[in-house]
């Protein structure tokens, strides 16, 4: 049998990036990570889990938001189908917090736009040169970097962190939405019935 050949791998933990802020100069030398949040998921916000299952959280979740994005924009989201916003971050989730490059946006809301005018997303790059890896200078792959893990149980109550916790699922890097009935389906969750 061949022996396997060395894959790509997300970047190992502990690996540090070197990066300015574009405006003040500020260089600093930190490990990033990115966060997952899909849409609705700060419905966690409202709850401990003393209160409600990671299950029973998904289940009210998964009936007020898995066709929430098709609704809204039908000509971007399919059936069942929700947004996964990405924020780039530290492990601790503090200091840096910033949209992530190279994501889904949506249209703008018409109401945020009467109020602020039609302005450009912004995002990390935004803010900070592309960073470059603290001992090679390689450039960062965005597409590597470590998703963070979320939780909902008796020791941690992360917001969104239920749909890991029910699921044992958690997206790829950057993956742009996530599918609610395959995803439950897989899981042998609830899953509502989407026309």
């Amino acid at each position: 049998m061949p022996r396997a050949k060395n894959t790509v791998q997300p970047y190992p933990p502990g690996t540090k990036w070197t990066f300015s802020n574009r405006e003040s100069r500020y260089t600093q030398t930190v490990e990033l990570v990115l966060l997952a949040e899909p849409s609705g998921a700060g419905i966690a916000d409202d709850y401990s889990p003393d209160e409600i299952s990671a299950a029973d959280l998904w289940r009210l979740w998964a009936d007020g938001n898995a066709n929430s994005d098709h609704r809204k924009w039908p000509d971007l989201f399919r059936p069942g189908e929700v947004q996964i916003y990405w924020t780039v971050t530290l492990p601790e989730i503090t200091g840096i917090y910033e949209w992530a490059p190279h994501t889904l946006t949506t249209p703008p809301d018409p109401q945020l736009v009467k109020l602020f005018g039609d302005v450009p997303p912004e995002n990390f790059l935004t803010h900070f040169t592309h960073p470059v890896n603290e001992e090679t200078g390689e450039r960062l792959n965005w597409l590597r970097l470590p998703v963070v893990d979320r939780g909902w149980n008796a020791t941690v109550a992360n917001s969104g962190g239920f749909i890991q916790e029910a699921t044992g699922w958690k997206p790829s890097a950057l993956q742009p939405t996530m599918d609610v009935v395959q995803i439950g389906a897989a899981a042998g969750l609830y899953v509502p019935d989407i026309h």
